[in-house]
């Protein structure tokens, strides 16, 4: 006869709510592992810095791949998250500072990542408030990731995890949370972990009970054990006897039967509270951020950031077909929505992506239209593969960074030429692609009502148009202060391209950090915008802020605003009449 096993309750403080039934499993939280540490002789030293670029380049694929996968399940949040860490490898200090260090050192990559990082997480762990806590966590789970790049070895990501299982480990990191559907984890049970932290965000985004403050010492000697846990009083029960048993999968049943029936609605648009309709655009820059427009209800690409398919590579390496081969996916994806393919905007704070060599002052020198009108058999590839494309969807093309009317007509010249070519070829193409053209110089904005005369829509990009309004670097921290989205000038910039565009009924979108932050959204509509575009995960906060406000209540408060002479009176003014303008 089998022994009866003795039946154990736990209390913890719970974190993710449902219900969990399976066997524990103990994974190892982030540990620090020894790498191999060595001198380089000066002639290797491009050698490692090319090595390390080829870990931050896989470490944002294998980044990207996972936010398919979380996508894919609907776990929106997951896929902010892990956004976050993307943004991370784009920093400079994981770019070019770790560069300068390994020239420095002259020591192999992970000897000097490893260092660099490690003094980085001290300064970190002084502080001891909560969002920088949960902030250091992301630094050491991406810094795994990166050395893992470099010094391979196995991980949580490659474990053969049985199914059915509960984790149980000291703290859960962002990433080990975020791939646990892959392997079928019923649930987590952690000794250290909060509700805000992003393991907990990630875990309630995905649906996956979580329980904390258990000790792991405990429940290391009871591994295999069946366990359930109850992700809403936090109570964790091990060897449960067959009538908790039969509860809990009761229970478990009535929610998954209640789950199915749940509708799922589908949004048809954006209007505010008296029933104007606002447009609300996705902006993309791969392949995998296609797989957001679904669940969060994007209402088409406002923007896709062509240049960044190629990051890190060389433009002039890649063919027709391989552009055409990528657009072809890209308007598959997009189902029909509206793609405004950007062309190729290089240079500036995106690096010198071409094969010339670097500027004194990349960001007013060779960029956008200027470099494509410069490196003309580049252009002319890219739109070659872009009209290819046309009949595939609703394609429409943005030149950046115009600043004079002149580069306009020649660019326009240019896609009417590359039309003709391929019709002679006999290729087919839309009888009419729009073509449209980035507001983000002072000179454009000021010649708005010649160039909305010339194309049949706008982008306003607010990230340049400040920087170069301003004169603020936005990559320079000793000029941050200067850099300020709600200086006078910019607000009536703005104001007067959707004036004169209005006058020549050119449709302008808004993109750029502007379109998702909320307090500056109701200004952003008193002045006329009607489409914004915004990183995907941020989608569903514009929707539900824009479907608040009143367009005509918002017209006093926007004059207010524009009387205002100086940022800080204005922050002062959106700050207290933030709660009085929503319905």
């Amino acid at each position: 006869m089998d022994k009866v096993l003795e039946e154990i309750t736990l209390k913890g403080a719970p974190i993710s709510g449902g219900i969990a039934i399976g066997s524990l499993y103990f994974i190892e939280g982030i540990q620090e592992e020894i790498v191999p540490e060595f001198s380089i002789p000066n002639a290797e030293v491009e050698k490692e810095i090319g090595r390390y670029r080829r870990a931050i380049l896989s470490s944002r694929e294998d980044l990207h791949d996972l936010q398919r996968f979380l996508a894919k399940e609907g776990s929106t949040e997951a896929v902010s998250i892990i956004d976050t860490h993307i943004q991370m490898l784009e920093d400079p200090f994981m770019t070019t500072f770790m560069e300068k260090k390994i020239r420095q050192r002259m020591k192999n990559t992970e000897t000097v990542f490893r260092s660099v990082m490690t003094d980085y997480e001290k300064e970190f762990s002084k502080v001891k408030d909560s969002f920088f806590k949960q902030r250091l966590l992301d630094v050491k789970d991406l810094s795994q990731r990166i050395l893992r790049n470099l010094h391979p070895r196995k991980s949580f990501e490659n474990e053969e995890i049985p199914e059915n299982s509960i984790i149980f480990t000291k703290e859960l990191i962002p990433s080990s949370t975020a791939q646990a559907s892959k392997w079928h984890v019923k649930g987590f049970i952690t000794e250290i972990g909060g509700t805000t932290s992003h393991a907990a965000l990630i875990a309630r985004s995905k649906g996956i009970p979580y329980v904390a403050n258990i000790s792991i010492d405990t429940l290391y000697t009871l591994k295999g054990s069946l366990a359930i846990i109850d992700g809403k009083t936090g109570v964790v029960i091990i060897n449960p006897n067959e009538a908790n048993l039969k509860k809990y999968q009761q229970e478990l049943k009535d929610a998954e039967a209640k789950k199915e029936k749940n509708d799922h609605t589908e949004d048809h648009g954006t209007e505010t509270a008296d029933g104007v309709k606002v447009e609300v655009l996705a902006n993309i820059e791969n392949l995998s951020d296609l797989d957001l427009l679904v669940p969060y209800n994007a209402e088409g690409i406002g923007l896709f950031r062509s240049e960044f398919l190629f990051f890190g590579k060389e433009l002039h390496t890649f063919s027709e077909e391989d552009q055409f081969i990528l657009y072809q996916q890209v308007m598959e994806k997009a189902k029909g929505m509206p793609v405004i393919f950007r062309t190729f905007d290089v240079g500036g704070d995106k690096g010198n992506i071409s094969h010339h060599d670097p500027e004194p002052n990349p960001a007013l020198g060779c960029r956008g239209i200027r470099f494509l009108l410069r490196n003309r058999d580049i252009f002319a590839e890219q739109l070659r593969a872009l009209l290819r494309v046309s009949l595939d969807g609703d394609l429409r093309i943005l030149l950046p960074m115009i600043s004079d009317l002149e580069e306009l007509k020649i660019a326009k010249e240019m896609i009417q030429e590359v039309a003709l070519q391929l019709r002679s070829e006999g290729h087919e193409i839309a009888d009419e692609i729009p073509i449209g053209c980035m507001i983000e110089v002072p000179s454009a904005a000021y010649m708005a009502h010649a160039i909305a005369r010339e194309c049949d829509f706008l982008s306003i990009g607010t990230n340049d148009l400040i920087q170069y309004t301003l004169a603020a670097d936005r990559a320079t921290e000793e000029v941050n202060a200067y850099y300020r989205p709600t200086h006078p000038s910019i607000l009536r910039m703005i104001l007067h391209v959707i004036q004169e565009a209005n006058e020549q009924n050119t449709p302008v979108s808004l993109c750029g950090e502007m379109a998702s932050d909320p307090h500056l959204i109701p200004l952003l509509l008193g002045l006329g915008v009607r489409a914004l575009s915004c990183s995907s995960r941020f989608i569903p906060e514009v929707k539900k802020l824009v479907s608040e406000l009143s367009i005509e209540k918002l017209k006093s408060f926007t004059e207010e605003a524009l009387d205002l002479e100086t940022s800080r009176e204005v922050e002062e003014f959106l700050e207290e009449t933030s709660k009085n303008i929503s319905k």
